[in-house]
Order: C-alpha cells, then structure tokens, then sequence
C-alpha cells in the first residue's frame, strides 16, 4: 500500500514540477512576443496593450503560485509515503521562500500590477480625466 501511495504522490510531484516549468516557458513566450511588439511599433503602445500584458502576467504568477503551494502540499504526503518505504532521500520543499519559481512568480506578480496600473493611468489620461 504505501509502495502505490509512494508511486502515486511522486508522478504528481513530476507532473506539477513539469507544469511549473512549462509556466516558465510561457513567461519567456509572451516575454518575447511583447519584446517583438514593441520592436515593431513605431507610435505610442495604446493603454490596453499594457493592461492586457499586465493582466496576463498576473495570471500567470498566479498559477505559478498555485502549481507551487501544490508541490510544497503533495511533499508532505510524499516523504511520508517515503519514509514508510525506506526512502531518505526526499528533497526538502517545504519552503516557498528558498524556491526561485517562487521568487520569479512574486516578481512576474509585481511587474503585471505594475503594468495594470500604468494602463488605468494612461486610460485616465486619454480620456481627459
């Protein structure tokens, strides 16, 4: 019994540390399509491309945030799973504050509120008010 709960808690970790990581990537995507995007325009960038930036970046830091609080919860039950069976070999995950992911979510959250607030102030603007 506890060899299943062992094998099932560790696909998890490998699916939800698979996950953090394509969330990464994502970063790096809509990093570089923005980067494209600004290359490329030769005006003012409107109000809503800053707040459509900002709002999916907040999105993503989000899910990054979740995807880890997921990591650090199935841990717990997997070193438990582990010491049953003899294995000690377990990381410690248990602290979001040693995890870069984590770090990088918490910027990536700063940068989008940032971005939202840019665009609100430059709508404000625009519109006259």
């Amino acid at each position: 019994m506890s060899v299943d709960i062992y094998n099932q808690r560790y696909e998890t970790f490998r699916h939800l540390d698979k996950l953090r990581w394509q969330m990464l990537q994502l970063l790096i995507a809509i990093a570089s399509a923005t980067a494209l995007v600004l290359r490329s325009t030769t005006g003012e960038i409107e109000w809503w491309f800053y707040f459509l930036l900002g709002a999916s970046l907040m999105t993503l830091s989000f899910v990054m945030l979740r995807i880890g609080s997921g990591i650090r919860k199935n841990a717990v039950e997997l070193k438990t799973a582990a010491d049953a069976i003899g294995d000690h070999g377990m990381p410690d995950v248990s602290n979001e504050w040693k995890s870069i992911a984590h770090w990088i979510a918490v910027l990536v959250m700063g940068l989008g509120a940032f971005l939202v607030g840019t665009s609100a102030s430059m709508a404000n603007i625009f519109s006259g008010g």
